[in-house]
């Protein structure tokens, strides 16, 4: 694992969620790391999504970045112009999809070449944002976070992008602040 991998998981529930969990502590102007541009980042990426093997995937990193950050205001609070464009890239999708020859018919863009991995994204994406899964897209509540994940739990109640990571953070400073808040002694009475 490169240091580019140090804190980042595949736990967004869908790919399209992973591209946008490319970026590490989004609202936290300070700590912001855009992964996408990390040395050796992005062709491991691929291989563990199973978007492919490409060594040579640096002519990908600006329109991935198109799309996640499109992706991430659709999901959180989409405008227009994001609507507009992530059209464009469907239509542009669509003329690559093929579909097996079975119901319900699933489009998808094999992706054999470097130039595959935006219509194939896109077309992952549009699933998710077209399925009853979009209204369980939830965004991290750790401070700084904004990471973005399925909540499947039952009672839908899921804080945290990781209970490891944000939740394991959370829980440490909420004990910080019992521990140093100083007990009132009870009144005699």
């Amino acid at each position: 694992m490169t240091d580019s991998w140090r804190g980042y998981h595949l736990l967004g529930g869908n790919v399209a969620l992973d591209l946008v969990n490319t970026v590490s502590w989004r609202l936290d102007q300070a700590r912001t790391f855009d992964r996408l541009t990390a040395p050796d980042f992005l062709p491991l990426w691929l291989t563990r999504t199973e978007l492919g093997s490409f060594a040579s995937s640096s002519t990908l990193v600006e329109p991935l970045r198109e799309l996640r950050e499109t992706l991430y205001r659709l999901l959180t609070a989409p405008a227009p112009a994001d609507v507009a464009q992530f059209s464009a890239w469907l239509s542009a999708a669509h003329s690559l999809a093929v579909a097996p020859p079975s119901l319900p018919l699933r489009w998808t863009v094999p992706v054999d070449r470097v130039e595959d991995v935006i219509p194939s994204l896109t077309l992952t994406a549009d699933e998710l944002l077209r399925s009853p899964d979009a209204a369980l897209v939830r965004q991290c509540s750790g401070p700084g976070c904004g990471w973005l994940f399925l909540d499947r739990t039952r009672n839908h109640s899921r804080q945290w992008c990781s209970s490891q990571d944000c939740g394991n953070r959370e829980r440490a400073r909420r004990h910080y602040q019992r521990s140093k808040t100083p007990i009132e002694p009870l009144p005699n009475g």
